[in-house]
């Protein structure tokens, strides 16, 4: 029973020292000049209004550790294909953006890391307005040329949508995301801490039967 257990914890212990020998890279050579861990840049085109996040759920306030604990800020960089268009981006709880995109023809990415999107259900109907005078959005950025937002994240759902500056049809933009996460050092050193105490108890418990039988 002992081995069987020290096998186990040995097979948790390798897993959390690779997943601390992965942040501890990720932190000391990955992080851009900003200080940000920044994904690789996605490109979407649409003949509709816009291009939209899924709901991105971020829990609720009676949470112990805050997506914002976590990711620290995000940032989004946005690029329109062609420079003669201004872009807009911005992020805003879900159920503001679902009213002033309600009935509006525009695609949803699903999956960020496929690149993967859907067709949001719509009548046809063109935004009431331009986005940047909308009123609802908790960042915001806008104008020609490469567009940054910056937010810090907190609990709630949210929406990430980016536009033609005049909401007219027609959006094809690049994008990145990035996050700080301030604590990946702290969590990269947690883990190889406890991957190396589960190694030491694995060891314990396989060495100690086994040394005892061999008697």
């Amino acid at each position: 029973m002992a081995v069987v257990i020290g096998s186990v914890l040995g097979l948790l212990s390798f897993g959390l020292l690779a997943a601390g020998g992965v942040a501890t890279w990720a932190t000391n050579t990955q992080r851009d000049a900003a200080g940000y861990l920044t994904s690789g840049t996605r490109s979407f085109a649409t003949p509709s209004y816009a291009v939209t996040s899924d709901a991105i759920d971020l829990g609720g306030s009676a949470d112990w550790v805050t997506a914002g604990d976590l990711l620290g800020r995000v940032r989004l960089r946005v690029s329109p294909l062609d420079p003669e268009h201004g872009v807009f981006v911005g992020v805003g709880p879900r159920a503001a953006v679902d009213t002033y995109l309600a009935g509006v023809d525009h695609l949803v990415v699903t999956n960020w890391a496929n690149g993967e999107t859907r067709t949001a259900p719509a009548s046809g109907a063109a935004p009431a307005t331009a986005p940047a005078r909308a009123g609802i959005w908790t960042a915001q950025a806008s104008g020609r040329g490469t567009q940054t937002l910056s937010w810090r994240p907190t609990s709630g759902q949210w929406v990430v949508v980016v536009m033609n500056q005049d909401a007219s049809r027609g959006v094809a933009v690049s994008a990145s995301a990035g996050a700080s996460i301030p604590d990946l050092g702290r969590i990269a050193v947690g883990l190889l801490a406890a991957g190396a105490v589960l190694l030491l108890a694995a060891a314990v418990l396989i060495a100690v039967p086994v040394t005892r039988a061999s008697r």
